[in-house]
């Protein structure tokens, strides 16, 4: 290769890299800073190819908006309650001069946004008990109205710092680890004292089922006997019209039925009678004779 073209080859190598040293292009997604030798010199928002001196830099952020999702926060509700607060906060970034002077990064600003909002978290839901919080207690608009509170409260001490925040939502709330424990205790024992009452109460309801039963079974048996006595009583007494009523007609033939009935009911086979033979007992069979 000749001299001549070795040097056309350098002369375009070095025009390449000093327009891209000059030129950088921004995406429709981000906004563009430039820097000279750490001082600013301006803002592109607009997407596309734009020039810069060779010794400027260019630092980008992001224009879309943005969702943070900060740690459980600790906070001490207004009836003396600890809840650990998992929220999230979507916001974006309006100016990255302020950015950049006051946190370098989109991840420093980020950083300080989230301690103004766990801030904002603990002043606001301060000032309301735990059951307020978690229900919304009588109010049905309450949790929405205070999330409002914290964006706008946080927005207004964001906006030095760049940035704009535009909604804090509470995913949940819930009690710390060692609380839960011993609501679930409490919870726990509850039930066993309700348990321990439903037992107690049917247990009582069995008693006096039991004892009604009992006093129907005594009433029952005491109706059957009483109309068991009265049948018998009227059997007896008819039985005894029968019998008076056949002893009128021939009583010698009644008192040989009977002496009979006597004979069959008491002398059996291989039974023995120590008795007189001339009792009134063996009259009939003397006169068999």
């Amino acid at each position: 290769m000749s001299p001549k073209k070795t040097l056309v080859g350098i002369i375009l190598g070095a025009v390449v890299i000093l327009i891209g040293m000059c030129t950088f292009i921004v995406d429709e997604r981000k906004l563009a800073l430039v820097l000279q030798f750490g001082q600013t010199k301006g803002v592109q928002s607009d997407a596309g190819l734009h020039f810069k001196l060779p010794w400027q830099t260019v630092e980008f952020f992001d224009k879309r908006l943005l969702v943070s999702d900060a740690l459980p926060n600790e906070v001490i509700t207004k009836d003396k309650k600890t809840i650990d607060v998992d929220n999230y906060t979507r916001w974006k970034i309006v100016n990255p001069l302020l950015v950049f002077q006051v946190a370098r990064t989109q991840a420093g600003v980020a950083a300080r946004m989230q301690d103004v909002v766990r801030g904002k978290v603990r002043e606001v839901l301060g000032q309301h008990t735990l059951h307020e919080i978690v229900s919304g207690g009588i109010d049905e608009n309450l949790r929405r109205d205070l999330m409002k509170s914290i964006r706008d409260r946080a927005d207004k001490d964001v906006q030095s710092l760049g940035i704009k925040i535009v909604d804090v939502r509470i995913k949940r709330a819930d009690l710390p680890a060692s609380n839960s424990e011993k609501v679930f205790d409490r919870m726990k024992a509850e039930r066993q004292r309700i348990a321990k009452e439903y037992r107690s109460e049917g247990e009582e309801a069995a008693k006096e089922i039991r004892a009604q039963a009992e006093k129907e079974r005594k009433v029952l048996l005491a109706d059957a006997y009483k109309n068991a006595q009265i049948i018998r009583g009227h059997a007896d007494a008819d039985a005894t019209k029968i019998y008076a009523e056949a002893y009128e007609r021939d009583p010698k033939f009644y008192a040989f039925s009977r002496s009979l009935e006597s004979y069959r009911k008491s002398i059996g086979e291989g039974s023995r009678l120590v008795i007189s033979p001339n009792s009134e007992f063996f009259e009939f069979f003397e006169k068999s004779h």
